[in-house]
């Protein structure tokens, strides 16, 4: 019984993802979107794209996915420490750390905001993109960030979006 039971939801999941947007269509909207919010969209760089993900509402995240954002978000902390001595020796000029501090708080502040309106995990919502890219500032300074891009269950809209810092 077992059995059956596995094979129809199994059947039920495939004949769903077979009738949905195909992945490259899902990574195209994401990378759209990606490069109409940079300010240098022909200088952006996408170093990497995830296969699309099924999504389960725009604050839910795996346990696997949130500790591999928070170990992110430690990263990027240990790397501001570093390039300011531990705060010692900050430089207000330094447009490098000033502009990984400001994508940082914003990153905290999404990232606290998803823990705070956490949701179990429901009904399939659409799909999820990650994408690791390169790109410029409004300062000029080069920097690296991963984009969480959600998607509609059609393939057709972005839901939202938010950025980690990648030192």
């Amino acid at each position: 019984m077992k059995k059956i039971s596995f094979l129809l939801l199994a059947g039920a999941l495939l004949a769903v993802t077979a009738c949905g947007p195909s992945k490259g269509s899902l990574q195209e909207l994401a990378t759209e979107s990606l490069t109409q919010s940079v300010y240098y969209p022909k200088q952006l760089r996408v170093i990497a794209i995830s296969e699309p993900d099924s999504a389960f509402g725009i604050n839910y995240f795996s346990k696997k996915e949130m500790q591999g954002m928070l170990r992110t978000m430690k990263v990027v902390t240990d790397s501001i420490m570093k390039r300011t001595d531990n705060m010692t020796k900050f430089n207000p000029d330094d447009y490098y750390v000033i502009s990984l501090a400001d994508r940082q708080m914003k990153a905290t502040s999404d990232i606290r905001d998803m823990l705070f309106k956490a949701e179990k995990k429901g009904d399939f919502s659409g799909w999820k993109v990650k994408i690791d890219y390169e790109a410029i500032d409004h300062d000029g300074v080069k920097y690296r960030s991963e984009r969480w891009t959600f998607i509609d269950k059609d393939g057709k809209n972005v839901l939202r979006t938010f950025d980690i810092p990648l030192p």
